[in-house]
């Protein structure tokens, strides 16, 4: 087997069809076929399950290909070791975040290590939890500050940072800042602001609301950006939504205040997110010892 093979592989389960796949490589699709009928070989029984309309992986499939995708992934690693050593550069670090963190304390963070370290580059993304798991997982980022995914997949591992907790929240002028005190059935029939359904946070309170035996939410905006210009939206509206327990400050800058309504299933652990058994780069661990240094979880 090389390297091609697994990208062969990867790219006719994505397609879930060999004439496309081939397409996609550049191939023809006899050339295609051979290359995965000498995988089947090697492994010594199907990998995909033939049908009129395509093909699937078989669950040794599914298995050969997450083994071939993490040798595909220590090759990557190691030519990016290898050229660090040649050049000696420090590289990139590509650091994903969520919008819902300690943005504050993280970005302190990430300056000490620019000013520790003048020649590091620093690329970093911010998208949802979900989103920068995958990427992760895939060999797109090297590490990732998110809300750690229960349960965590085990190609990954966790060094844990800060608990959070989500409150939810209104504009200041909102009738229910009124109360002394709410259930959950106070909140089910006013319009929210929330992050998409395949959001840990959103699924997270839905389930809340459904053991309750209570109705759907209404949820008014969807929004997969949550940090504190989107949640503006919400000012001067009968909008509910939710904020971490670090954006208290600036959510009053906003005039937004949480509630009195606390819902115990919305804690969070914030971990940073690493490949386990990945090459480690310099600048990769110096910015975990300076996470944890700053956070102490």
């Amino acid at each position: 087997m090389n390297l091609n093979d697994i990208e062969y592989l990867a790219t006719v389960a994505a397609h879930q069809h060999v004439g496309r796949a081939a397409e996609a490589l550049g191939l023809t699709q006899p050339a295609l076929t051979r290359a995965i009928a000498r995988l089947e070989a090697l492994a010594g029984m199907p990998l995909f399950e033939r049908h009129p309309k395509g093909v699937v992986l078989t669950p040794a499939g599914e298995a050969f290909l997450r083994r071939a995708e993490r040798i595909r992934m220590e090759y990557d690693d190691a030519l990016s070791e290898m050229h660090q050593m040649k050049t000696g550069e420090l590289g990139i670090l590509r650091v994903g975040l969520t919008p819902t963190l300690d943005t504050e304390r993280l970005m302190g963070v990430v300056r000490r290590l620019l000013v520790e370290r003048p020649a590091a580059r620093i690329h970093l993304t911010e998208r949802l939890m979900h989103y920068l798991v995958q990427m992760l997982l895939d060999g797109e980022l090297d590490a990732v500050v998110v809300p750690t995914p229960q349960p965590l997949p085990p190609e990954l591992e966790a060094t844990p940072l800060y608990d959070d907790v989500l409150h939810v929240v209104a504009d200041v002028g909102h009738p229910l800042q009124q109360r002394r005190s709410l259930q959950l059935a106070d909140l089910v029939d006013q319009p929210w602001l929330l992050p998409p359904p395949d959001t840990r946070m959103r699924r997270e309170l839905e389930r809340v609301v459904q053991q309750a035996g209570l109705p759907t939410l209404n949820v008014r905006v969807e929004a997969a950006a949550t940090g504190i210009n989107t949640l503006r939206l919400v000012t001067g509206t009968p909008m509910l939504t939710l904020g971490s327990q670090w954006s208290m400050e600036a959510m009053a800058g906003v005039g937004l205040r949480p509630l009195p309504i606390a819902l115990p299933a919305l804690r969070r652990r914030i971990g940073l997110l690493t490949r386990r058994h990945a090459h480690v780069s310099p600048l990769a661990h110096r910015l975990r010892e300076l996470l944890v240094g700053e956070f102490g979880a």
